[in-house]
């Protein structure tokens, strides 16, 4: 298997990711307006191949890797399963007791893939720094262009959720996943520009 560079990995997801953002944005709200079935179950799904296409990525570079690097991502990958049990399972008693409602169950349910991919890169970046010693900067770096990358996303899911439909709850959520993201790169930034500071020193 031939494998990919860090950058043409990290481009190629972006891209998918892009493509993604704006078939939820465009094709997606279709499903709601149609009547046919099929025609809007096809709505319905059109954002998933992008999704597809970065979980073979991310398998197609887990399996081309070393051991090492096999290792830091079955960590990325543990805890990020289980931060999304811990979400899924909460949201799902809290929905069959009837404290959130339905329309923000499904709203949780299409998250869960934003989430497990935010945590299992921030888990495997610590991983990575734990066992990769030399790689630290680079793995910060790229941590960093990634949740950059994902606040510009959930900033423009806002946006569009705000302006077209009027839903300050969805764009009030999305926002919050914004800022949360822009922390996060802020941070991995912030830790990388010290590191680097110090090991100048």
């Amino acid at each position: 298997m031939v494998r990919l560079s860090q950058q043409s990995h990290q481009r190629r997801i972006m891209i998918a990711m892009a493509i993604y953002v704006a078939v939820f944005l465009w094709v997606w709200p279709l499903a709601r307006s149609t009547d046919a079935l099929w025609l809007k179950a096809a709505y319905a799904l059109a954002p998933v191949p992008p999704l597809l296409y970065v979980i073979w990525l991310m398998a197609r570079r887990v399996l081309a890797g070393d051991e090492l690097e096999q290792r830091t991502h079955l960590i990325g990958l543990g805890v990020a399963a289980a931060a999304v049990s811990i979400f899924g399972i909460v949201s799902g008693f809290l929905a069959a007791a009837h404290v959130l409602s339905l329309d923000w169950t499904a709203t949780a349910l299409v998250w869960i893939f934003p989430l497990l991919v935010v945590v299992y890169s921030a888990a495997r970046a610590y991983a990575a720094r734990r066992y990769g010693g030399s790689a630290c900067d680079d793995v910060e770096m790229s941590s960093a262009l990634r949740f950059l990358y994902l606040a510009v996303l959930f900033a423009a899911i806002a946006a569009c959720v705000y302006w077209r439909k009027g839903d300050a709850d969805g764009a009030g959520l999305a926002a919050g996943m914004a800022a949360g993201m822009l922390s996060c790169a802020a941070f991995f930034a912030l830790r990388q520009r010290l590191r680097r500071r110090v090991s100048g020193e």
